[in-house]
């Protein structure tokens, strides 16, 4: 059914869960699994602590993240047996769901797999959310995997409703 699935990923444990989503369905359908990671440039100029310090070289740690993701991405794939490739892409003035929706159609994705924190309230609407954003615009079936954490936190959240 799917012949070319595409993951996106970002070391989070939601994204390491839609890797092996990812990849599980690579082998039993299978498919070609590429795996993309998307880097996004502002995050150059953040500190640690406001005012103290000098600015951390934060964007070529999170470039270095994305490629060790990507790496042992390549691995699962040898271990696996699944057919993969990877895609390290620079977001430039984009927002990362933007990037991976041209990517996915640019590939030619027949499905899409991504992880979701799972955020809740302020938080979400502060940092806003990529796979929702991606969902709502795709025009393409996407697998949304739950996070680990979000699971956890929802099951506390309803234990201490009760």
């Amino acid at each position: 059914m799917f012949k070319r699935i595409m993951v996106g990923i970002d070391g989070s444990q939601a994204a390491i869960g839609a890797l092996a989503e990812a990849i599980r369905l690579g082998e039993s359908e299978s498919a070609t699994v590429r795996a993309v990671s998307v880097v996004e440039p502002e995050a150059d100029t953040i500190t640690p602590f406001s005012g103290f310090g000098h600015p951390v070289p934060v964007a070529r740690s999170l470039r270095d993240a994305a490629q060790a993701g990507l790496a042992r991405a390549c691995d699962l794939f040898v271990l696996t047996g699944v057919t993969g490739e990877t895609s390290l892409i620079d977001a430039g003035d984009s927002d990362v769901a933007s990037v991976l929706l041209r990517e996915s159609r640019a590939w030619g994705a027949d499905l899409v797999v991504l992880g979701t924190h799972g955020r809740r309230g302020i938080e979400r609407l502060l940092l806003g959310s990529t796979a929702e954003t991606f969902l709502r615009r795709s025009v393409v079936p996407v697998l949304v995997i739950p996070s680990p954490e979000g699971v956890e936190q929802d099951e506390q959240r309803q234990l201490k409703s009760q």
